[in-house]
């Protein structure tokens, strides 16, 4: 079957794609910020209520899923400080690193306190089929007006962290 309604996506239709492309826009409140979720799906891809309902809880969900994310940046960035030391020489003196840079008063930036200004941009969620790569993907930047450099932080459909990888 390839379409279906859902109650959080509506009417899910992949019956006409012929291409990898976006069924569904919404938004999530994470805090005080709006993020644009999109769910991608390919002409393989056959809507699945329980897998849509797994997706759907990760964004009622997504809070939480956002701290987990953000604690595994932390771990990330403590293992390899590349990311952080690349926009802190690439960006230095603007807004956020050059307030990071200040509050540090001389000592390193550190990874929580750099996280922490980091926006989380963009919620991807994929249907089965689509990409080898976790179906949940939250995008994270830091000063997105002067850096495209993004911290993809990859979920399974059960909202459990599996990956981040730096991408442009």
């Amino acid at each position: 079957m390839k379409a279906l309604e859902h109650a959080h996506f509506g009417h899910v239709d992949t019956g006409a794609l012929r291409d990898t492309d976006i069924i569904w826009r919404g938004t999530s409140q994470v805090g005080d910020d709006e993020v644009e979720v999109l769910l991608w799906a390919g002409p393989s891809s056959a809507p699945d209520a329980g897998e849509l309902d797994d997706l759907a809880a990760c964004l009622t969900g997504l809070p939480a899923l956002d701290a987990a994310a953000r604690a595994a940046l932390r771990t990330y960035l403590d293992g390899d400080r590349s990311f952080v030391d690349f926009h802190l020489e690439e960006l230095e003196g603007s807004g956020a690193a050059g307030r990071l840079v200040r509050e540090a008063a001389g000592d390193e930036v550190g990874t929580a306190a750099f996280v922490a200004a980091m926006r989380l941009n963009g919620v991807g969620l994929w249907l089965g089929g689509v990409s080898d790569r976790p179906p949940v993907v939250l995008d994270y930047v830091f000063e997105p007006d002067l850096s495209d450099q993004i911290l993809a932080v990859g979920a399974t459909r059960h909202g459990a962290v599996a990956s981040v990888d730096w991408e442009s």
